[in-house]
């Protein structure tokens, strides 16, 4: 009896098994987006990837709700939230690991779709590990960012006056409406605003620009009232007056 299930370990282990065991959790992963844990069948996830409801069952012998979490653990925290740290190893620049970080989160489904998709599921999965492994996504997507802010700020890198957790619910927020930016590169974008501010810039005038390099910042507020309460008077060339140091003859 070792025999045949010695056979049938290398025969799941092998590339056309690998390839379709992928397909399985790529198109479980669309069908739970769009429908909700509990609107998708095992028998509608088989017809979408062409395959039997036999050979579904062989790749997730224990059923639907198997495979819900095996795709959970497969595409969002091995393949997504693991391949983060990968990705921010390139750089220590804070705007740069930001830029990646937003740019890895973006790739994974962060909107209101999984957050309902995962509340659906808490509901009906049993078994108790199997809803540690959504727990599991959610606190390691947080801990990435809350420990991208954390560095940043005990660096001085960003305003130390605003909490962490305050600058991570604002960054989660912004993330969820990143993809309307305008433009062809979101993460950037988001970033962008998030560090530049939303403030129209302009170009300062010349004499404003010298003031503002001044220690006292009341110089720059007196040339403003100066600039426009003064009225405009022509210059004159100033008569020459003798210099006290220079020899007369």
């Amino acid at each position: 009896m070792e025999q045949p299930v010695k056979q049938q370990e290398e025969h799941a282990s092998s590339p056309v098994d690998q390839e379709t065991r992928r397909q399985i959790l790529t198109k479980a992963a669309e069908l739970f987006l769009a429908k909700g844990y509990k609107g998708v069948s095992m028998k509608e996830i088989a017809e979408a990837v062409e395959v039997t409801s036999a050979a579904l069952y062989y790749h997730f012998p224990k059923g639907k709700e198997d495979l819900f979490t095996t795709m959970i653990k497969t595409v969002f925290v091995d393949e997504g939230v693991a391949g983060i740290d990968q990705a921010l190893a390139a750089t220590q620049d804070v705007r740069e690991r930001l830029t990646l970080l937003t740019a890895a989160l973006l790739s994974l489904p962060l909107d209101e779709r999984l957050s309902m998709l995962l509340r659906d599921a808490r509901e009906h999965l049993k078994d108790p590990e199997h809803q540690q492994v959504i727990l599991t996504l959610l606190d390691r997507l947080r801990q990435q960012v809350t420990g991208l802010f954390q560095a940043a700020h005990d660096a001085g890198a960003i305003r130390s006056d605003l909490p962490v957790n305050v600058l991570v619910g604002l960054y989660l927020g912004m993330l969820r409406e990143a993809k309307s930016l305008p433009g062809t590169h979101p993460a950037a974008s988001l970033v962008s605003v998030l560090f530049d501010g939303i403030a129209r810039r302009v170009c300062p005038p010349k004499w404003e620009a010298n003031a503002r390099r001044c220690l006292c910042p009341s110089l720059l507020i007196d040339f403003r009232h100066l600039r426009r309460d003064l009225p405009r008077v022509p210059l004159q060339a100033a008569p020459r007056v003798p210099s006290p140091l220079r020899r007369t003859a």
